[in-house]
């Protein structure tokens, strides 16, 4: 048996709906693990794919499908490693970094103005950190069977 979660558990954890998740699929955002018949195949999304989702849903009002794309790559670039997801994410002049301590905030701001001197556009995210609580708060709402053991860590949020 396949490790993850059925269509409908990732539906049921991540507050989307079949349409979303086919137009994430289809757009190559999130593709799920697809076997068997090849006209209705069994789908099944990893861990990280059901985070994704997740995040994506956060941040789409915030952000432009470019952004979305460089805040998944840099997730995924660092196995999302859970203590990211407690710093903050911000765009500085279309450039994404992750601040661990607000006191660097100023330096990253100096460093991206340049030859503008502090002229920047900035985006913060925020702290993405409860996406996972609230996934495992989505689990034990739909009974979502061995979440933790799924997800591949010992305590989740």
């Amino acid at each position: 048996m396949t490790s993850g979660f059925t269509r409908q558990e990732t539906i049921a954890l991540t507050g989307i709906d079949s349409g979303r998740l086919s137009y994430l699929d289809r757009t190559k955002l999130v593709v799920p693990l697809k076997f068997g018949n090849l006209k209705h195949p069994k789908v099944v999304y990893g861990w990280q794919q059901v985070l994704e989702i997740k995040t994506i849903e956060r941040l789409r009002e915030e952000l432009s499908l470019q952004e979305i794309r460089k805040v998944l790559k840099f997730l995924q670039e660092r196995d999302y490693e859970p203590t990211f997801f407690v710093h903050k994410l911000v765009f500085v002049n279309a450039q994404l970094y992750l601040i661990e301590d607000i006191r660097d905030f100023g330096l990253v701001v100096l460093e991206a103005s340049g030859e503008s001197k502090g002229q920047v556009v900035i985006h913060e995210i925020g702290a993405i950190g409860d996406i996972m609580a609230e996934l495992t708060k989505e689990a034990e709402k739909h009974h979502v069977l061995d979440f933790e053991k799924r997800v591949g860590i010992k305590s989740v949020g």
